[in-house]
């Protein structure tokens, strides 16, 4: 009797089953399994991999998520200017037409002889009127001044996701065209 037809009594599995060659080697000889080094080595390393992977896609979906968040703060803030810049349109033709009313009654005094109020009156109050409305554009200044922060603010922001996108493309693959 031969060394293969003992290998053939000693295997209990059905003859229709057995394969008849021995498990292949890797390299050097080793065993497949031991291939790699440590068993699990390259698992280990994918799954980190992996890990790194989720973070620092949630890191970016939460810099996206903060930019929406900032995004909408600004828009909201132009919003406000835009309303406070109609007040002020409001604010200013109303003074205009005072101005107009007090200039027409002053007429109508003058003209029945009646005692118009002293032109000294008249300029001290047209300077707190020119007082209130300088502070009116002062402060619209200041709102447009915030406005182009913000603005310059939103493409600092662009720009770095820009660059963030273009140092590392794999993270972005590009969206399929429709």
């Amino acid at each position: 009797m031969g060394q293969a037809e003992n290998i053939d009594r000693m295997d209990t599995r059905p003859k229709e089953t057995r394969s008849g060659t021995l498990p292949t080697a890797g390299q050097n000889g080793a065993p497949a399994s031991h291939t790699t080094g440590r068993p699990g080595r390259a698992e280990q390393r994918d799954a980190a991999a992996d890990e790194r992977e989720q973070l620092a896609d949630e890191r970016e979906r939460l810099a996206d998520e903060r930019e929406q968040l900032a995004d909408e703060r600004e828009q909201l803030a132009d919003e406000r200017e835009q309303l406070a810049d109609e007040r002020e349109q409001l604010a200013d033709e109303r003074e205009q037409l005072a101005d107009e009313r007090e200039e027409r009654l002053d007429e109508q005094a003058r003209a029945l002889g009646q005692w118009a109020v002293h032109r000294r009156e008249r300029a001290f109050e047209a300077i707190e009127r020119s007082r209130a409305l300088l502070a009116a554009s002062q402060e619209r200044l200041d709102r447009s001044e915030a406005a182009l922060r913000r603005t310059a603010a939103r493409d600092v922001r662009e720009q770095q996701t820009i660059d963030r996108e273009t140092q590392n493309p794999a993270a972005h693959p590009p969206e399929p065209s429709a």
